[in-house]
């Protein structure tokens, strides 16, 4: 379902079930003042190219009481030839193969001023993302609310499990790197086979995030292979790295505010740093009443 160059549009009440549509079940570019309410969307858990929703270079839209459950993307915001700015999503219920919710990683303009609140994201190869590749830059985002379960799948599939995954960096040599400000991740849960990521680049740096009363388990239970980091599309491709709590370069400007880490002890060896820092990248952390430790089963 496409719905282009529209004003005051209201969508609601709609089943869709068990469709491979090439893109995503429901596609809103150019639009003005949307609402997307009471919608389900089932698409083939097994096939890529099969978003959700993907909300292109429109502004003013409100999405909620949405359940998704399939292969690619969930809920995609993308700006390819105008930003991207007033979106709020609430009550959404999703599970995929690749990122519950995800900007870009199509990001040529702007992503201003969105809201993501009450969601539940269950068995998914990634919660929170970013994929920020062709320098448009990103500020003013708000998630909270949110119950996170993410888990390894094939790495054929973009994703490494991570419950928040914030990248930049250059789609190709010549790319533009956009950046990434004024984040906040709060009242977050999250019980994940691998960490959180957050990764700016040289030119597109991370600033001013903060995550406060956040909860992170983390536990292996699916057999996949861990130990890979994931830049892609573009950047590095898939690199070699030990799992670490919350993974960090290019940063200015973090902010960690009642965060409690917890490690299983069922797998020896499978963690290792709590906190992982690329050596002179990173500038300005604050920490307060953050606790990290293990569990036994």
């Amino acid at each position: 379902m496409f719905t282009v160059y529209s004003r005051m549009i209201s969508i609601n009440s709609v089943l869709t079930d068990r469709l491979y549509i090439y893109c995503c079940s429901l596609h809103i570019v150019q639009c003005q003042n949307t609402s997307i309410h009471d919608v389900s969307i089932y698409g083939d858990f097994n096939s890529p190219n099969n978003d959700g929703i993907d909300i292109e270079d429109s502004n003013n839209t409100l999405i909620t009481r949405v359940t998704i459950d399939t292969g690619d993307d969930a809920i995609c915001p993308k700006t390819y030839t105008g930003p991207l700015y007033n979106l709020t999503v609430t009550d959404c219920w999703i599970r995929t193969k690749s990122s519950a919710i995800k900007l870009g990683s199509a990001s040529w303009f702007d992503f201003k001023s969105l809201v993501f609140d009450n969601i539940t994201i269950v068995e998914s190869h990634r919660g929170l993302g970013f994929q920020i590749r062709d320098g448009g830059n990103v500020s003013g985002i708000t998630f909270s609310n949110i119950n996170i379960s993410t888990r390894y799948y094939d790495p054929s599939w973009w994703g490494r499990a991570e419950p928040i995954y914030v990248t930049t960096c250059p789609r190709h040599p010549n790319s533009k790197e956009g950046s990434i400000s004024n984040l906040l991740f709060i009242n977050i849960t999250a019980n994940s086979e691998n960490g959180v990521f957050l990764s700016g680049s040289k030119h597109g740096l991370l600033s001013n995030l903060r995550f406060i009363n956040v909860n992170l388990t983390y536990k292996r239970w699916t057999n996949y292979a861990g130990g890979l980091v994931d830049y892609r599309p573009g950047c590095q491709g898939l690199v070699n790295h030990n799992a670490a709590g919350i993974i960090m370069e290019h940063i200015e400007g973090l902010e960690v505010e009642n965060v409690n880490m917890r490690w299983s002890d069922d797998r020896p060896g499978s963690w290792n740093n709590p906190l992982d820092f690329r050596p002179s990248t990173v500038n300005n952390i604050s920490l307060l009443n953050f606790h990290s430790g293990s569990f036994k089963q």
